[in-house]
């Protein structure tokens, strides 16, 4: 392998929306940086989503600073290629210097500055810089449970990150494990296109699409609660609640509940709790599943009318019907199946919902938690010139979604700039 030496102002990893975000602040504050990509710009978008993918937030969402869409789609939701389009476009309206598959195999710390070690097509580089911004992503590693060493040989096991399409899968019933916005969305897919799925469910909060004439989102932003700092939220599982039930798909997306898939013939399981060379084993608390998701859609609603009432002037006097929206009093979605015996239910394939991981072994063990990822407060880490961007309430409760990049990427060029 050949080595070559370069040196940088900045250098940014991950090249995803959170990296381009950063690039743009410092390509329009005339500084010196480079963009390192392991694979290609947004590859998590392209890798891993499915066929028929649409973002989970609306367009005027899902955009980076001064490249906005059209009021005309902008209540609209992109498919995934629709993504990775406009964020192709972005690089090229702006020019900002991106080098794809380069590797980062590791990241020093010297005295002033840092040492990249990068592999491109079998050479090696070693690229120096003064600041270093982490944009690789939090959610980037499939996570498969325990359990998925114990699925039979003859049963295919596919990650929602592998999962393209139905045609994928081989004759016969799937098993969907995880109840939160990919697993309820990919069993909806499945069932919608004439196959048999079980959906072994989680304790996952959901929210209607559209609640008085705006899209939920919307209303999270016009109350604020997008806005809210991660040093006022006082606790951890609020930080680490999941993202509600929802689905992009139509065009302006729509509700979806485990009881709007049991009206398309999903079987709402309890969780998938264990197996035995014969049979799948589920826990008796689907009932339990539906009901706090149930629960978390009221709450939301009750929140807005709370808002209205002393804003009424933001009231659009739209009352939705929104069938899959209706809760479920009776818990008439929830099977009252515990078992399965895999050779009669004729369970033929495993798609495991289980959410994603992340790698940062391109870092010293001293910047990391227990759990592996950065430590970090607002996205600035416990080494000068070093920080983070692009993780869930990085520093608001918005710093996950694409819109929520802009601000903390201008927070982040403004510390380097003043550095």
């Amino acid at each position: 392998m050949t080595s070559k030496k370069i040196n940088y102002k900045v250098a940014i990893i991950g090249a995803g929306q959170a990296g381009l975000a950063t690039s743009y602040y410092l390509q329009k504050s005339g500084i010196n940086h480079i963009v390192l990509e392991k694979n290609v710009i947004g590859s998590s978008w392209v890798s891993q989503r499915w066929d028929s993918f649409k973002m989970n937030t609306p367009n005027w969402m899902t955009a980076l600073p001064e490249m906005p869409l059209t009021k005309a789609i902008s209540q609209q939701f992109m498919t995934k290629n629709e993504f990775v389009a406009y964020l192709k476009a972005y690089v090229q309206k702006f020019k900002l210097p991106i080098v794809e598959e380069h590797q980062v195999l590791q990241l020093k710390k010297q005295t002033d500055s840092f040492t990249i070690l990068a592999a491109n097509k079998g050479k090696r580089l070693e690229i120096k810089a003064d600041f270093v911004v982490i944009a690789s992503g939090i959610m980037n590693k499939p996570k498969f449970p325990k359990l998925a060493q114990k699925i039979p040989d003859n049963i295919v096991q596919l990650h929602a990150a592998t999962y393209k399409n139905p045609n994928q899968l081989p004759k016969g019933r799937t098993l969907v494990v995880g109840g939160g916005q990919s697993g309820c969305q990919i069993a909806e897919e499945l069932a919608l296109s004439g196959k048999k799925v079980y959906l072994a469910s989680s304790k996952v909060p959901r929210a209607p699409r559209r609640y008085r004439g705006r899209d939920i989102m919307e209303w999270l932003d016009i109350m604020g609660i997008q806005d809210t700092l991660t040093q006022d939220v006082k606790s951890t599982q609020q930080v680490q609640t999941k993202q509600p039930q929802s689905s992009g798909v139509g065009v302006f997306g729509h509700t979806i509940s485990y009881q709007s898939l049991h009206q398309v013939g999903v079987a709402i399981l309890g969780s998938f709790k264990g197996i035995d060379n014969a049979t799948f084993y589920f826990s008796d608390n689907a009932k339990e599943n539906i009901r706090f998701a149930d629960d978390a859609s009221q709450a939301i609603k009750e929140n807005i009318d709370g808002f209205l009432i002393k804003h009424p002037e933001l009231n659009t006097e739209v009352t939705e019907k929104d069938k899959a929206d209706f809760p479920d009093a009776n818990y008439s979605s929830a099977s009252e199946i515990k078992e399965i015996s895999i050779k009669q239910a004729e369970i033929t394939s495993i798609i495991w919902a289980t959410g994603f991981g992340y790698d940062f072994s391109y870092l010293e063990s001293a910047l990391l938690n227990d759990t592996g990822s950065p430590v970090h407060n607002n996205g600035i880490m416990n080494t000068e010139r070093l920080y983070c961007i692009g993780f869930p309430w990085l520093r608001k409760k918005k710093s996950g979604l694409v819109y929520g990049i802009q601000e903390d990427a201008k927070f982040l060029v403004k510390k380097i700039k003043n550095a």
